[in-house]
C-alpha cells in the first residue's frame, strides 16, 4: 500500500478514501472505515478507526488524528496516512512492538482529510486554496437588492475559525472572499457540523485530540485566544517537550514548542474548541518546512515528514 500521498498535483480525495478501505481488507481485525458525514458538495468525510481486535473496541479511549483541515496543506494529510500505515504495520517495522501495546490500550480514530472539497479545488483550481467550498456571500459586502453580488462571489469558510470557541474576535475577517473568514456564525460549515458532532458525542472518552497542519515546525498548545496561560500549561509544556525531542532526534529537524496564541491570536479553532470540551491534551502540530517550500513541500520531503512526526505522535502519547 502506497505511502507517498502526494505530489505535483496530489492525489484525489477518493484514492485516499479508496487506500483507507484497502487498509481494512488487508487488516480486517484492527481496521475498520465509517463516515462521518458529506460535505457540502457530497464527499463522505471518511475516517478510519484502528484498534486490536477492533470490532469489540469501542469502550476504549479514543486517541483523534486529523489532517487536511486546510485545502492547501497538503503534507497534513500525508502525515496523517503515514501515522495510519504505521500504525497498521504497512511502515515502520522497529516500531510496531510499541503501537501493539497502544493498539491494546487505545483505538485511534483518525480523518485524513477532513476538508475534501477545499482539498480537491486546491489540486484542479488554486494550489492555495485555504478554506471550504461554500459559497459564503459578496465580495466587499456588496450585493443588489434583489441579492446578486456587484462584484462577484465569494466561497469558502476557513474551517479552523468556524468552530463555537471564542467565535468571531480574533484572527478573522469579516470579509466573506477573505482566507481567514470564520463564517456568520459557528459551525456553518458541513465538514465541521460533522466533526465536531462526533467529538462530542464521544468527547469524554478523547484523550488525545491531534490537528495537523502545514507550515512552520511548530508544535502548538492550548489557547489561541487568550495570553494568559491555562490550568494545564504544565502539562502541555511538558507534552511539547517529549515531542520536539523525538522529532528532533530523528531527521535534526527543529520544531518549536509555543502555544497558539504565541504565533498569532485565533478565535474559533478544532483545538481550542476540543480544550473547552474537557480534552486536556489538545494539539496542533505545523509540519515543514519553515517557509522555503512552504505550501509546496517537495515530495522528497513526504516520507521524512512522516516519519519525525510519527515518532513525535508515539512520544506525545508516551507522555499521557
Amino acid at each position: 500500500v502506497s505511502t507517498q500521498s502526494t505530489g505535483s498535483s496530489g492525489i484525489n480525495a477518493e484514492y485516499g478514501h479508496s487506500h483507507l478501505d484497502a487498509l481494512v481488507s488487508r487488516h480486517p481485525g484492527k481496521a475498520e472505515t465509517f463516515s462521518l458525514g458529506q460535505t457540502y458538495q457530497g464527499r463522505d468525510m471518511k475516517a478510519i478507526r484502528i484498534s486490536n481486535n477492533v470490532a469489540s473496541s469501542g469502550s476504549k479511549p479514543i486517541i483523534w488524528v486529523d489532517g487536511g483541515i486546510h485545502a492547501r496543506e497538503w503534507v497534513s494529510s500525508a502525515t496523517v496516512m503515514y501515522i495510519v500505515n504505521s500504525l497498521l504495520g504497512e511502515v515502520e517495522p522497529s516500531l510496531q512492538s510499541k503501537f501493539q501495546g497502544l493498539m491494546n490500550k487505545y483505538q485511534f480514530v483518525i480523518l485524513p482529510m477532513s476538508n475534501p472539497d477545499g482539498y480537491e479545488f486546491s489540486r484542479t483550481g488554486n494550489r492555495f486554496w485555504r478554506k471550504t467550498r461554500r459559497p459564503s456571500g459578496c465580495k466587499y459586502g456588496y450585493e443588489t437588492s434583489d441579492g446578486r453580488c456587484i462584484y462577484g462571489k465569494c466561497y469558502g469558510v476557513d474551517p479552523n475559525r468556524n468552530w463555537d470557541i471564542d467565535f468571531g474576535r480574533q484572527g478573522v475577517s469579516k470579509n466573506p472572499c477573505s482566507d481567514v473568514y470564520p463564517g456568520k456564525s459557528a459551525f456553518t460549515e458541513k465538514n465541521t457540523q460533522a466533526m465536531s458532532s462526533w467529538l462530542a458525542k464521544h468527547a469524554s472518552q478523547i484523550d488525545l485530540y491531534l490537528s495537523f497542519h502545514s507550515y512552520s515546525q511548530l508544535f502548538l498548545k492550548p489557547v489561541g485566544y487568550d495570553r494568559n496561560p491555562p490550568v494545564d500549561a504544565a502539562m502541555h509544556n511538558a507534552a511539547g517537550s517529549a515531542v520536539v525531542n523525538a522529532i528532533y532526534g530523528t531527521h535534526g529537524k527543529v520544531y518549536k514548542n509555543i502555544r497558539s496564541v504565541e504565533l498569532y491570536p485565533t478565535s474559533g479553532s478544532s483545538q481550542d474548541w476540543m480544550y473547552s470540551k474537557g480534552v486536556k491534551n489538545a494539539y496542533t502540530i505545523e509540519l515543514r518546512d519553515t517557509g522555503r517550500h512552504g505550501f509546496q513541500l517537495p515530495a522528497s520531503q513526504i516520507i521524512p515528514t512522516g516519519e519525525e512526526n510519527v515518532r513525535g505522535f508515539l512520544a506525545l502519547l508516551e507522555t499521557l
